[in-house]
């Protein structure tokens, strides 16, 4: 039995947060070479285009869920939560290159994986209250 539908702002969270990473996904599938520039990145090779498109793909697929779970609340708390996830492991790898002297990849990529970190636990933590006018 499905669950609640999420509140017209928590909806738009999910959007927003769901379109970013299919964007970001798609960039790094369609046109790696700017994307990976955009983020930062010096000019790849092909291991790094390699390891782009599997986060790409990790992002198209994390994307893809969010945004099949918008009816649902108990669902896209779910989706809403791994994304986050990774968006945490996100934040820490660029941490990493940063501390490693990528200083322009690693601030590019801490300013876009922090906030999505936060906006996603705090989405996946409202999503998990009742809605309003339903229960506990």
């Amino acid at each position: 039995m499905a669950s609640a539908a999420p509140e017209p702002t928590e909806r738009v969270a999910a959007i927003a947060l769901a379109g970013g990473r299919i964007a970001i996904g798609a960039g790094l599938w369609v046109a790696p070479r700017p994307t990976l520039r955009a983020l930062g990145f010096a000019e790849p090779d092909a291991q790094a285009l390699t390891v782009a498109r599997i986060a790409g793909t990790r992002d198209l697929v994390l994307g893809a869920w969010q945004t099949t779970t918008l009816g649902d609340r108990e669902r896209l708390a779910r989706a809403t939560v791994a994304a986050a996830a990774c968006d945490a492991g996100d934040a820490l790898a660029f941490a990493l290159a940063l501390g490693a002297g990528e200083r322009r990849a690693g601030l590019r990529g801490l300013a876009g994986a922090v906030p999505a970190t936060a906006l996603g636990l705090g989405l996946a933590r409202a999503l998990r209250r009742p809605a309003r006018g339903q229960t506990p």
